[in-house]
């Protein structure tokens, strides 16, 4: 596999009495204090997802080296500098000691904390309904886990957090919120969202790009089977800009391994093509070329001082979110 080439996207289709069958997920019911239960997120997860928030607190330290501050007119926050007067600023913003002993105009300039501004993204294009052979969640449903739990831990903690869902272009774009009516929204758009369309990060990462103004935290949900060259462009306009960006590669252990039947025939979830093969008689080389195709994906995202985490959907999603936090926590 040539680098920045798009890898093979496999599917298994199996008799129709092993067919998983698919449930339209319900809608929210969460009320807008964000009491309530909803498919991705209920009060059963929040206990536990309370246990990781020390770490959350101290990997988003680290993205910004502390407390982000920046400076504002903000008086009752902490003294910054001084600017000399320009003609549009506010009167009451001058420093009349300063005048008494310089007899010029002075601004004040003050910091404040800030709350940092993140955005998951979740592909919810159809190779992310891809389960596996045995039927568990799809890619979609195990990033939208993913995606609940990082929009709860970040608001939890007094950020906020923005979802946006897209295919083959950007779909959906909930702007960052701190609030719990702003955690209800993201979480119907979650429940709300099918697996569908090609896959084009790189077009709906643009598209995204002209819309969020200010820097921050950019999440990247998806299994990444797609052009390598083309993502990693998009993804560096916002590295670019001063985003911290954190990718989570899903995949399913049948797309790391493939599965362990004697006969299949493999289709691409998203064009007409398919391939009838015996799993074992490619298995090696497959693994060889999955491997490369990861190792490329960590490697490049390293170089631009991106954080690259690989999530395999047969691991419960708050042990791989555990873990990635824990770790990032102790660099």
């Amino acid at each position: 596999m040539q680098p920045g080439s798009k890898p093979p996207i496999f599917k298994v289709q199996l008799p129709p009495h092993l067919r998983p069958v698919t449930q339209k997920p319900p809608m929210s019911n969460m009320t807008p204090d964000g009491r309530g239960r909803s498919r991705f997120l209920n009060p059963a997860d929040f206990k536990r997802l309370g246990n990781f928030q020390f770490a959350t607190k101290l990997v988003v330290e680290g993205y910004f080296h502390g407390k982000h501050r920046s400076p504002y007119h903000d008086f009752s926050s902490e003294f910054a500098d001084y600017r000399p007067y320009t003609p549009g600023d506010e009167i009451r913003a001058i420093d009349w000691r300063a005048f008494a002993r310089t007899d010029r105009f002075y601004i004040k300039l003050f910091r404040k904390e800030t709350d940092m501004n993140c955005v998951i993204v979740v592909d919810k294009s159809s190779s992310m309904g891809f389960a596996g052979e045995e039927g568990g969640l799809t890619k979609l449903e195990y990033a939208s886990f993913m995606a609940a739990a990082l929009s709860y831990l970040m608001i939890k903690q007094g950020d906020k957090a923005g979802l946006a869902l897209c295919d083959d272009q950007l779909r959906t774009y909930i702007p960052p919120g701190g609030t719990n009516l702003a955690l209800q929204r993201s979480l119907v758009a979650l429940e709300r969202v099918h697996p569908i369309g090609q896959t084009k990060l790189a077009t709906a990462l643009t598209s995204l790009f002209g819309i969020i103004k200010r820097r921050g935290l950019l999440v990247v949900i998806s299994d990444f089977l797609d052009d390598t060259d083309a993502v990693f462009s998009a993804l560096n306009m916002f590295a670019q800009k001063g985003f911290s960006v954190l990718l989570f590669q899903t995949l399913t252990p049948d797309e790391l391994n493939l599965p362990k039947t004697h006969n299949a025939l493999f289709q691409d979830p998203e064009s007409t093509l398919s391939i009838a093969a015996e799993p074992e008689s490619i298995r090696k080389a497959y693994q060889d070329e999955m491997q490369a195709f990861l190792a490329d994906l960590s490697n490049r995202a390293k170089a631009r001082r991106m954080n690259y985490h690989l999530t395999d959907t047969s691991e419960p999603y708050d042990r791989a979110l555990e873990a990635f936090l824990t770790a990032k926590a102790r660099q």
